[in-house]
């Protein structure tokens, strides 16, 4: 494991580095993006740090639509008076359910914006083992990996189509929100696989795996394997929408950890306020990575507003078997909701 992805690479940035703000001359006049998972935490601050650069149309996808409407009226209300007021809409978004991730890219194919940026931003971290009512499968894997997976693959469809059309215009991006964690999962499910041949997901989706500690570490460890397969044999579009995973560290504040309870709870809490850093500086490596990373970002991991590496697991061997193998079960289980094979050619 190299330094940076090591725990000592970790407490270094987390008390010595700081990631800087977007350039003061940085405009987003005329230009939209969407944010998920912005009523709240890294989501909702890094949605007001774009809109104080001057976007012009936010989309806030959120699951709850009550929640949402009351993060817009405090976007908007914290704006300077003498500014125009922003075009904020509220979509519904869940994660956990296909056919709401299918219904907003729909939603959105048929409102005919032209979108520069999504920023992918929410996630969990379940320190209990839930279900997924209409998958069965375990919530963080759920949502961290599947359900990321198939709103990168729909939104990429789309923007890629976007860009090919509009070929004067900046390419489009799409950052997804990683972690740090991935590099430290321990991921025995790996081992359960190789072991008894049973699958990735089945395994996963097994209650006695549940490791509480390292569940939330392994779910973006799976999302980045699948990334990497993405970026380095599957895409066809060399000036289609740019793809990169972006890690803001670890911040108090938000609510990734809702889900901890009781004296854990108050202990995990203690710790980020102690170790964390706030949520405007998590923020403005969400903005940097959607708006101010460009096209040298592509297919690549930043962190503190730089280029960082990966996981080395997943250059190891084992990592690239499992790459495959992760990509493989991720199209055989999205293919029970989209035209896989039709989808994989049109990014």
């Amino acid at each position: 494991m190299s330094f940076y992805n090591s725990y000592p690479g970790f407490f270094y940035r987390q008390f010595l580095v700081c990631p800087p703000k977007a350039p003061s001359d940085t405009s987003l006049q005329g230009k939209a993006g969407i944010v998920t998972g912005s009523n709240t935490g890294l989501g909702y601050e890094a949605s007001a740090q774009l809109l104080n650069l001057g976007l012009t149309h936010l989309i806030l996808a959120v699951r709850n639509l009550s929640k949402g409407e009351i993060a817009r009226t405090s976007l908007l209300a914290s704006l300077p008076k003498s500014t125009k007021p922003p075009v904020v809409e509220v979509w519904e978004l869940d994660l956990a359910d296909y056919g709401s991730i299918t219904s907003f890219v729909n939603r959105l194919q048929k409102s005919g914006i032209y979108v520069d940026f999504a920023l992918l931003n929410a996630g969990v971290a379940n320190f209990n083992y839930t279900q997924t009512p209409s998958t069965s499968h375990e919530s963080t894997i759920q949502i961290n990996w599947l359900g990321t997976a198939l709103l990168t693959l729909l939104l990429l469809s789309d923007l890629n189509k976007q860009a090919v059309a509009n070929p004067t215009r900046p390419r489009p991006v799409i950052s997804i929100v990683g972690s740090e964690t991935a590099a430290w999962a321990k991921f025995k499910e790996a081992q359960v696989y190789t072991g008894k041949g049973i699958p990735l997901i089945k395994a996963l989706d097994d209650k006695t795996n549940f490791d509480m500690g390292d569940r939330y570490y392994t779910s973006k460890l799976l999302y980045q394997l699948f990334f990497l397969q993405l970026v380095r044999s599957q895409r066809s579009v060399s000036r289609g929408a740019i793809l990169n995973i972006v890690n803001p560290g670890l911040c108090y504040g938000s609510e990734l950890h809702r889900t901890a309870e009781g004296v854990f709870g108050g202990i995990l809490s203690g710790m980020k306020r102690v170790l964390g850093r706030s949520l405007s500086m998590g923020a403005r490596t969400l903005v940097h990575a959607a708006v101010l990373a460009g096209e040298n970002s592509d297919g690549r991991y930043l962190s503190d507003c730089k280029m960082a590496p990966f996981a080395s697991y997943g250059d190891s061997d084992d990592g690239r078997k499992m790459q495959t193998q992760v990509w493989k079960e991720t199209a055989a289980e999205l293919s029970r909701v989209v035209d896989m094979e039709k989808l994989l050619l049109e990014i």
